[in-house]
């Protein structure tokens, strides 16, 4: 199951998609940051082969998906890639962060799916801490992948809000001092 949130801030949406139980629960605390909660309208659903995302996407709107998933489920991979598919046709940008919990033959076959649909796939698993010592607890692991997961959202959600502010003309550029 998918779970599709739609934020929407000065007139721009950043669309956040979750599948999995640890995904699910990283969305959850995604949600509420207060990054996300100042100024926004948040719109939940959850997706049994992304129906109602499709829906909802059916504008010429570019937008940006980011994808959380710790279980690599085959059906839900090909709905959510035929989906961001037709979306990057459209202009939008899709960054997908992988979190997986097994590694068998589905899962690389689903990576490999994800990479030829999405714009960014990005894969997390084992974790240093300082120089070389690898974390022995799953959950600790969890917990450093779940803040990593966490502040790269709130980047692409400043990123993707923060586009709608017009650019500087030549001459604004001109008369900022320049600093040695």
């Amino acid at each position: 199951m998918l779970h599709f949130t739609k934020i929407s801030t000065q007139g721009k949406d950043f669309n956040l998609i979750a599948s999995g139980a640890l995904a699910f629960k990283i969305h959850n605390k995604i949600l509420k940051d207060e990054a996300f909660v100042h100024g926004s309208s948040v719109s939940r659903n959850m997706l049994v082969g992304s129906v109602p995302a499709r829906k909802a996407a059916t504008t010429d709107k570019k937008s940006v998906f980011f994808v959380i998933i710790s279980d690599l489920d085959k059906v839900n991979t090909e709905s959510l890639c035929q989906m961001i598919a037709q979306e990057r046709a459209k202009g939008s940008y899709a960054v997908c962060q992988v979190i997986p919990m097994y590694y068998n033959e589905p899962s690389f076959k689903a990576l490999k799916m994800l990479r030829q649909n999405f714009d960014e796939v990005l894969e997390l698993s084992k974790f240093n801490l300082g120089g070389s010592k690898v974390l022995n607890g799953l959950e600790q692991q969890h917990c450093i992948i779940s803040e990593y997961v966490i502040s790269m959202a709130r980047i692409m959600f400043h990123v993707c809000a923060n586009s709608a502010i017009p650019a500087k003309t030549a001459e604004e550029r001109i008369e900022e001092p320049a600093f040695a």
